[in-house]
């Protein structure tokens, strides 16, 4: 569950800041920390995945 509110504090910080400097004229910037707040939540949804597929591997190993 706290996955939800992590992935969702980083959508929150990454859409101000995003605004913000979009406001101030720097929409290059803006657009490099859209895609780093995409490939940090990617990240941790990768490593859930791969947690699950380790948790899987290891019901059906004796």
């Amino acid at each position: 569950m706290e996955i939800i509110f992590k992935l969702a504090g980083i959508g929150l910080v990454t859409s101000i800041v995003n605004q913000i400097l979009k406001y101030c004229g720097k929409e290059e910037i803006a657009s490099i920390t859209t895609l780093a707040g995409l490939i940090i939540s990617l990240l941790m949804v990768i490593n859930l995945v791969q947690d699950l597929f380790n948790t899987v591997k290891s019901l059906f190993t004796l």
